[in-house]
């Protein structure tokens, strides 16, 4: 299962032609590591390191410029260094080598945090280094199909769709390599917690603050597992701490690209929604528990992976997300902005798209004159609603 071929391939050999440096993100366990030690290396004929490694951490802290020279065979030979952030004045050394001779795909740094969040490190390789973010596997990823872009192309046709068992197994174990091979429930919930304890217990302390609280980082996820409509001052209330230190321990869940934050296309001063970004995650939280409307959020997390994996491994600008609420009660799940295209997207857990179901895309439509609506449903073909409004299967998304 964790050996897939991952479609961010073509992207970073793109990008390795233009920028001295590649930066490979995502969440720990996300692939990274797999990816660069199979594909990538074998692509590039390169020497690969990890700052996971204690030893060679400890020689890159001492003399981080003599540890890459020495590795990259005086830069003849392209260097991988896996969770680069661990040594943050890495990045200065990486610097000064290329600024002497500047060339073309000399190093791919990956981490598990983003570079923004240590200080001094993404500044140091600015307009030297592009950064690709590696998402979990997509559909077609696990299905061993090749890659498609239908939500950048706004063209849901496609015959070759993946096997609805694939759907099922990503709504339930997600698109995270080392939990999605796991059949057993109760081992896969076991990893899910170590995982998730490492990172709160242990990743928070990568970052520019390390006075978080990682009880509260835990309870966060737990919460947006069951609903990602909680207002600021009612976390605050509920989890017993100030809005302020609340809102720093979202900006470090993202930094660590647990959640994805989508604010409301109606009101930018509203409260964004938080969604996670892996069904195996949310259900790893919840217990693998049947718990009403989980199925649906389950179902979110795959849509927002598939768009953004999409735009990124295509190599486009990173789409625009938004959630649409009415002052009357009005919602859909997701709003696109990308392209000129205005989309909104509601997902549904069953095959009934009755007038009731409508009325949030209605709504939306109504004030969105040139959009166009989809519902996202389990049927096996796509139909037509209205002019502006179609319903197509689950396995079309990717």
């Amino acid at each position: 299962m964790h050996h897939r071929q991952r479609h961010i391939e073509k992207i970073l050999t793109k990008r390795s032609k233009m920028f001295p440096v590649i930066g490979l993100l995502g969440p720990r366990q996300v692939g990274k590591s797999t990816f660069l030690m199979t594909q990538w290396q074998e692509k590039q004929s390169a020497v690969y390191i990890t700052f996971d490694k204690q030893d060679i951490a400890v020689r890159a802290q001492r003399a981080s410029e003599q540890l890459l020279l020495a590795k990259s065979n005086n830069l003849s030979s392209h260097l991988i260094i896996d969770e680069a952030q661990k040594v943050p004045h890495v990045f200065d050394s990486i610097k000064g080598l290329i600024d002497e001779k500047r060339r073309v795909g000399r190093f791919t740094l990956s981490g598990s945090v983003d570079f923004s969040s240590k200080s001094g490190v993404r500044e140091s390789l600015a307009g030297r280094m592009g950064i690709t973010r590696l998402y979990p596997m997509t559909l077609r990823e696990l299905s061993k199909q090749e890659f498609r872009v239908p939500w950048v192309t706004q063209e849901f046709s496609a015959k070759d769709l993946p096997d609805p068992k694939t759907i099922d197994t990503w709504l339930e174990r997600g698109g995270m390599p080392i939990f999605c091979k796991l059949s057993d429930h109760d081992e896969r919930m076991t990893m899910i917690h170590s995982w998730l304890e490492a990172i709160c217990y242990r990743d928070l302390k990568q970052l520019k603050d390390s006075e978080y609280h990682s009880d509260l980082a835990f309870n966060l996820l737990k919460i947006f597992a069951l609903n990602a409509k909680n207002p600021l001052s009612q976390l605050s209330l509920e989890l017993g701490h100030a809005t302020h230190v609340v809102k720093k321990h979202l900006e470090a869940l993202e930094s660590l690209f647990l959640i994805y934050k989508i604010p409301s296309v109606e009101n930018p001063r509203a409260m964004p929604q938080y969604r996670l970004f892996d069904a195996g995650v949310i259900n790893g939280l919840l217990g693998g528990h049947d718990i009403p409307g989980v199925r649906h959020n389950c179902l979110i997390s795959l849509l927002i992976n598939e768009i953004y994996a999409q735009y990124e491994y295509a190599g486009k600008l990173k789409p625009e997300l938004f959630h649409y609420a009415s002052r009357g009660g009005a919602e859909i799940d997701l709003v696109l902005k990308a392209n000129q295209h205005v989309v909104g997207i509601e997902c549904s857990t069953t095959v009934d798209i009755s007038p009731y179901r409508q009325r949030g895309m209605n709504s939306f439509l109504s004030k969105h004159e040139n959009a166009i609506g989809y519902f996202i449903a389990p049927i096996q073909e796509s139909y037509q609603i209205e002019k502006n409004i179609f319903v197509i299967p689950w396995g079309q998304i990717g």
